[in-house]
């Protein structure tokens, strides 16, 4: 009879470790990818479904919002430490555009989400990003949540400039930390601790390229990046504050910045298949600032090619197009030499009868001399 009691208490014990262990499985399915109790959905949305992809590599759960925080710009959340496809809401993302992505965190949107004007004061990130409404490229872009954001710092922005600021660590393509639009002041992001070397770039959606185009302000009478060194800590200073006027001089802009960037126009005139641009022994498509990688027979992409620091940190001026290819899936052409100057465009034109031919040119134009010479056109950061 003991033994039977025994072998009852172990059978019953058992089924509830196993009911146990399911509910939390089951918890924790919840939690990783459905709407909660809180009204916040987290579901990772792909396919036909997602709006832009947000890799948050912060620990913290957030919700995000198309633009300034309000009821009917509300996307979805994005869990701590993971890359989530937000919600395509169709009459928020009805037509291509740029726009800021404002982040918060679960409990500042739970505490403040009735009062959104509170709400507005206290992102825990902000970023500026791009839909495109016409075509599946936004699988392409995935838009970055530093682990940095959330510390106990913070930096303070102000941006009366006519451009969008952006504030970046490491470097002139580091990630960026804080980010201001437009004559906005008192942009607040809380940062951790930490040695900080900040690069600040000014960015724009510019009609002309159908791009988001950028440009670096530079020191004064140096043509080198302007840049600012500094630590924030516990028991030193805890905030580092900006103002854009001291790098921005709207009476000389030229004078007081440089193009980031060259660009390419790439038009596709083959006959028989879409084509993608390879850089430099690159085995991944190139992606444009918007998301753009296929190129469709008789459409056109542009591409950028950034401009290098010199070893003595200072702008570059022009870059070397060399070990690009153009193709398909299953077969590539390559593309010929060129060196290209910052702030200009280019024009490479493809053609071919099949979809392992890619023979490809870069166009020209005669000159006085009636000699053939490369085809450029100016990109000027402040035109639309």
């Amino acid at each position: 009879m003991l033994k039977r009691k025994l072998g009852l208490l172990v059978a019953a014990a058992v089924m509830v470790g196993m009911f146990t262990s399911c509910l939390n499985v089951n918890v924790n399915k919840e939690k990783e990818n459905t709407t909660q109790g809180n009204g916040i959905d987290y579901t990772n949305y792909t396919g036909s479904n997602f709006s832009i992809k947000v890799r948050n590599d912060s620990q913290k759960d957030v919700v995000c919002f198309k633009g300034t925080p309000s009821a009917s710009t509300l996307i979805s959340g994005a869990r701590g430490g993971q890359t989530t496809g937000l919600k395509l809401n169709k009459e928020l993302f009805s037509q291509s555009g740029d726009f800021v992505l404002w982040v918060f965190t679960e409990e500042d949107y739970l505490a403040k989400k009735n009062n959104f004007d509170e709400l507005k004061k206290a992102p825990f990130a902000l970023i500026y990003a791009y839909y495109n409404a016409d075509s599946d490229s936004n699988a392409n872009m995935v838009y970055t949540i530093s682990a940095k954001m959330g510390g106990d710092s913070y930096i303070l922005l102000n941006n009366p400039t006519k451009y969008n600021v952006e504030l970046r660590q490491n470097g002139l393509y580091g990630e960026s930390l804080a980010f201001a639009g437009a004559n906005t002041v008192q942009t607040k992001v809380y940062i951790a601790y930490d040695d900080y070397y900040i690069y600040p770039v000014f960015r724009k959606f510019q009609k002309k390229t159908g791009e988001i185009v950028t440009c670096f302000p530079k020191e004064k009478n140096i043509d080198k990046p302007v840049f600012f060194q500094f630590s924030l800590a516990e028991n030193g200073d805890n905030s580092a504050e900006f103002n854009a006027n001291d790098w921005f001089d709207p009476a000389a802009f030229k004078d007081t910045s440089t193009p980031a960037a060259a660009y390419i126009t790439i038009t596709n005139g083959n006959k028989k298949t879409g084509i993608s641009l390879y850089k430099g022994g690159a085995s991944e498509a190139a992606v444009t600032s918007t998301g753009g990688k296929n190129i469709n027979t008789g459409k056109a992409l542009v591409f950028e090619v950034p401009m290098a620091l010199t070893g003595n940190n200072t702008f570059g001026s022009t870059a070397i197009v060399s070990g690009w290819k153009v193709g398909s899936a299953v077969d590539r052409g390559d593309v010929p030499t060129l060196t290209v100057e910052a702030g200009k465009m280019y024009y490479l034109d493809v053609s071919g009868e099949n979809a392992y031919e890619f023979p490809c040119v870069w166009r020209t134009v005669k000159n006085e001399a009636n000699e053939d010479v490369i085809t450029t056109d100016p990109v000027n950061f402040d035109e639309e």
